[in-house]
């Protein structure tokens, strides 16, 4: 059962700070809030495919984009993988958010992530953020909450990030003005896995990606939202012209439906 938004905002400053264990997944034994433990999150299987496919694809060293991060559920699994080595940056411009990605890096111990409090687009400046049935739905441009907003090359460019080696983008329809703000800086070897939320955005999508040189692969699920009515929120693996795919993450893709 939903809880009704009034409640949560009473309940989670008290509930927020106890934290569980995940118990299965990349993230398992990580630290976990219970106000945020539903929908598979303490279970570890949330969004389970997704998760071993970000788990497989991200090692030592890589620079990782976790845009629209949420509670941080991809940022933990990525900030893992990376080690110490590499680096992590999280994308949430909301300020109900932001207060469970801070606990979760906090109580694991996490010191190689870095939490941007704004969203990134196709422009430098402000907007509404909010919106959705639950704070995983919020989107730019609906809501009551004033956000910063900024593109990805600006941010490059400043020199505040470095270029992402792979990137997790899941930002409720947005995702065409996402790229289209970071797509003349991104590098030649980047992996990006990107949750796509109508026709339409796959089509903005696969034209950005295709002027870069960035090969496309559906999974089974765009394949059939393409071929019919949409089905939520499918995701598409794109690879730089310069990504080398191993005969193992073949494999693994195949089995996580990339095939």
């Amino acid at each position: 059962m939903q809880m009704p938004a009034a409640v949560k905002r009473l309940t989670n400053p008290v509930v927020g700070r106890l934290r569980v264990p995940i118990m299965s997944g990349p993230n398992r034994g990580l630290w976990w809030s219970l106000a945020s433990a539903g929908s598979g999150y303490a279970t570890g299987r949330r969004a389970a495919r997704q998760m071993d496919l970000v788990a497989s694809l991200v090692g030592p060293g890589d620079v990782v984009w976790d845009i629209g991060a949420h509670h941080g559920f991809v940022t933990l699994c990525a900030a893992r993988r990376v080690g110490q080595s590499g680096e992590v940056h999280a994308f949430e411009p909301s300020s109900g958010n932001l207060w469970f990605i801070g606990r979760h890096l906090q109580w694991n111990g996490i010191e190689n992530t870095t939490v941007h409090p704004f969203a990134l687009s196709s422009f430098d400046g402000e907007s509404r953020f909010g919106g959705g049935k639950t704070s995983k739905m919020h989107a730019l441009g609906n809501g009551d909450e004033c956000v910063r907003v900024c593109t990805g090359q600006q941010l490059i460019r400043s020199g505040a990030a470095r270029a992402p080696t792979f990137v997790k983008l899941d930002v409720e329809g947005a995702e065409g003005s996402v790229l289209a703000g970071l797509i003349g800086t991104l590098r030649r070897d980047t992996i990006l896995l990107i949750a796509v939320h109508s026709r339409a955005a796959h089509d903005e999508c696969a034209s950005i990606l295709s002027t870069a040189s960035f090969s496309m692969l559906p999974s089974r699920g765009l394949r059939a939202s393409l071929d019919g009515p949409w089905r939520s929120d499918p995701d598409m693996l794109c690879m730089g012209p310069e990504h080398q795919v191993g005969a193992l993450t073949h494999k693994l893709l195949e089995a996580l439906g990339f095939d």
